[in-house]
C-alpha cells in the first residue's frame, strides 16, 4: 500500500532539496532518516520532518513501519515571494524569493526492492601477454 505525503510553501529553493531528495530515493525510511541527520544541509531537516509524518501516516493505517520504503521523492516549484532591492541611482532589481512543494510516496511492498546483481569484477579484466608489451622510453638522463 502506498502513503502519499505534502508538504507545500516552504521556504527553501526547489534545487536545495532536490540536492538531498536524490540521496534518499529508493531507501528504507528509518535509514533514510538517520543519513539525512548527518548531512549539512539545512533541507535536511525539512525532508527528515516529511519522512516522520509519512511514517505517522503509516501506523494510522496499520502498516508495518519497518518495511517502509521511500518509494518516490518529487519536488516541485511553488509561489514566488517578489522583492525588490534597491541599488545604485535610484533603481531596484527584482528578487525572487523561492518557495517548494514537496510531495513523497512511502510504500510497504517488499516486491519494489532490486535485487543486487553480484558481477564477476574479474570479468573485463584485459590480460596483456608480457612478451607483447611494448618497451618503455628511458627517462630524460638514463640511456
Amino acid at each position: 500500500m502506498q502513503i502519499r505525503v505534502e508538504k507545500k510553501f516552504i521556504r527553501i529553493s526547489p534545487d536545495k532539496i532536490r540536492l538531498v531528495a536524490e540521496f534518499i530515493k529508493n531507501k528504507d525510511a528509518e535509514i533514510a532518516i538517520s543519513e539525512l541527520k548527518f548531512i549539512g544541509k539545512s533541507a535536511a531537516s525539512t525532508v527528515i520532518e516529511i519522512i516522520k509524518s509519512g511514517i505517522s501516516a503509516a501506523k494510522d493505517k496499520d502498516l508495518d513501519i519497518n518495511k517502509l520504503q521511500i518509494k518516490n521523492i518529487i519536488v516541485n516549484e511553488g509561489a514566488k515571494l517578489k522583492r525588490r532591492r534597491i541599488i545604485h541611482r535610484g533603481r531596484a532589481t527584482a528578487i525572487a524569493k523561492r518557495t517548494s512543494h514537496i510531495i513523497l510516496i512511502l510504500d510497504d511492498n517488499e516486491n519494489n526492492k532490486k535485487p543486487h546483481k553480484i558481477t564477476d569484477k574479474n570479468k573485463n579484466i584485459k590480460t596483456v601477454n608480457k612478451n607483447s608489451q611494448e618497451k618503455s622510453r628511458p627517462v630524460k638522463g638514463e640511456k
